[in-house]
Parts: structure tokens; sequence; C-alpha cells
């Protein structure tokens, strides 16, 4: 399957959520009032929109322009910073209205943990990458051809809940991987 240059983006546009996303995380909290189990409940909301995402869209509907990073790992692709930081204002503004400022704070978090660790995945020199060797192994899993597991990236729960979670048996050589299914996996 040939990539796409679709999603490439300036580095302005790839790193800006890094910037935007915790000024209204904080704007949410501030809004507040803080209610934990909202933030717990957007964190949990935050992980299934994930999964939903990157496998019934990234791996079907933009399957072409989501190729590219498994091509190219470190390619600047991905859904514009710009989008996000619209949805997010417009989400927030909904959120507030409603007593939901928390909730969308969790969402907030939940998607900062998913770039952040997405972000650290792909790159072994980072501080941070000896800290996450479990995630890092479904995801290097998850980008090798054929493969159509493991699509949680910030987390496996939901692999496990719709048994699309695989992971390598113990002590096989990489030549002769043979993916072990979770139990509720076909």
């Amino acid at each position: 399957m040939a990539a796409s240059n679709k999603w490439l983006m300036s580095s302005f546009a790839y790193y800006l959520d890094f910037f935007t996303v915790p000024l209204l995380l904080a704007v949410a909290l501030w809004l507040g009032p803080v209610q934990l189990w909202q933030l717990a409940a957007g964190v949990l909301i935050w992980s299934f929109v994930e999964y939903a995402m990157h496998r019934f869209l990234f791996h079907s509907l933009y399957r072409r322009e989501h190729w590219t990073h498994h091509v190219d790992v470190l390619a600047l692709i991905g859904i514009s910073s710009w989008k996000t930081t619209a949805t997010f204002v417009g989400l927030l503004l909904v959120s507030q209205a409603l007593g939901l400022a928390s909730l969308l704070a969790g969402v907030m978090l939940g998607y900062l943990a998913y770039i952040g660790l997405h972000y650290v995945m792909h790159r072994p020199e980072h501080w941070f990458y000896r800290f996450i060797p479990g995630l890092i192994a479904n995801h290097d899993l998850h980008h090798q051809r054929g493969v159509e597991q493991n699509f949680g990236v910030s987390s496996p729960l939901w692999d496990h809940v719709f048994g699309t979670y695989v992971r390598m048996r113990q002590n096989e050589p990489a030549e002769k991987m043979e993916l072990q299914r979770s139990p509720t996996g076909q």
C-alpha cells in the first residue's frame, strides 16, 4: 500500500497540541468545579475514542493516510492540531454549560497522555522510553505488517475487551513470531 502525504504537516502544526491541550485542560479545571469521578470517566472515554478511531477510522476509512505513519514512524503526520484545538474549544463551551468541564478535562488529559506516549514510543533516545516497555511492545507489534491488532496506544484495555489484543509468545524467536491472543480474542 502506498503512503499518502495528505496528513503530513509542519512541525509547528504537529507540536501545537502539546501546548494548546494543557492550556485548555487548565482552563477546564479552572472553570470547574473539579470532580474526580468526571476526570476519571473522561480519561476512560478518551481511551475508548482512541481505540475506536485507530481501529475503525485509521485502519479502514483513512488507511492510506495512516499507513504513512506505519511506513515512517517519525514522519510528522496526524490530525491537524488546529482541528483538535478547535474541537476542544467547542467542547469546552458545551461542557461548561452542562457542568461537565471536569469530564472534558479528563478527555483532554487522556488525549495528552496519548500524544505524549505515542511520541515517546517511536523515540528510544527519549528519557521516558524505558518506563513504558509493555506499551512499546504492544505498539511495535501493531506496526508489523499483517498485524491488525493492538489498536490501543496509551492502554490495551479496549483491545482486551474487544479481543484485539495480541502479544508475542515468550521465548519465541522474532523470525518465528507466533501471536498469542487475549482470552476474549477469536
